[in-house]
Order: structure tokens, then sequence, then C-alpha cells
């Protein structure tokens, strides 16, 4: 019997590892040609947030939301960047990420823009991730 645990273990590591590349090697969906699965304002997707927030995760989170507002702000960081969509309200946003700076090269603060990401959830700002015009 203590011959065979080695092997046992050894196994378990094996597949662990399989998987664990599989997962980190998996490609992800482009925002840009898919549907969206939810087409919402920002106001709307910012009062949904504050007013049940475990309600909006179940609802949101992880889906790729569609959404059309104002430029508030733009931050570009190294090669991608956000912007910031305004909600109507000063304390929150809607924060868009773009992998690439070309993915919005052309817009401006007080643009309107239709954006589509992968929503990431709420801290103070509501987060889309990956995402594209």
């Amino acid at each position: 019997m203590r011959r065979i645990i080695p092997y046992i273990i050894l196994a378990a590591v094996l597949i662990g590892g399989l998987i664990a590349y599989n997962m980190y090697n998996k490609s992800h969906v482009e925002t840009k040609d898919a549907t969206s699965d939810i087409v919402i304002s920002p106001k709307e997707l910012l009062d949904a947030y504050e007013l049940d927030e475990a309600a909006a995760d179940a609802k949101y989170l992880d889906k790729i939301i569609e959404v059309k507002g104002t430029v508030k702000a733009i931050n570009q960081v190294d090669k991608g960047g956000s912007l910031t969509l305004d909600t109507g309200n000063d304390m929150s946003s809607i924060i868009c990420e773009f992998e690439t700076v070309d993915a919005y090269a052309n817009v401006k603060v007080g643009d309107q823009v239709t954006v589509k990401g992968f929503c990431s959830g709420k801290l103070m700002d509501i987060v889309l991730v990956r995402c594209s015009l």
C-alpha cells in the first residue's frame, strides 16, 4: 500500500497541472463581434447595483453588457486604458477597460459611445473589462 501512495500523488499532481495549463491557455471571447447578453443604460446599471448588489451580481457578473453613454473621462495606461461613462452620480461611474489604446483612439470627452464589455462587478465604480466600441 505504501508503494502505491507516491504514484497516486504523482498522478494527482500531473492531472492538476494539466487542468491548470488548459485553463491558463484558454482563449477568451472577444466582445467586438459577440452578441450582448444585456443592453442597459449606465444609470440603470448603477441603480441596479445600488439597490441590491448581490442580485445585480447574479444578473450581470461575467456577462457581456452593452451600455450607451457619455464619456466623462479618458485614462490611458501603457498599452491600454479606460473610458469613464457618466451615470448622473458624482460618486460612481461605469469604467470601461480596453486592452489597447487603438480601441478608443478617436473618442473624446463628451462623446456618446456604445461600449460592450464583461461586467466584473462594483467596488466604488462598476467595471467592464475587455471592452470594445
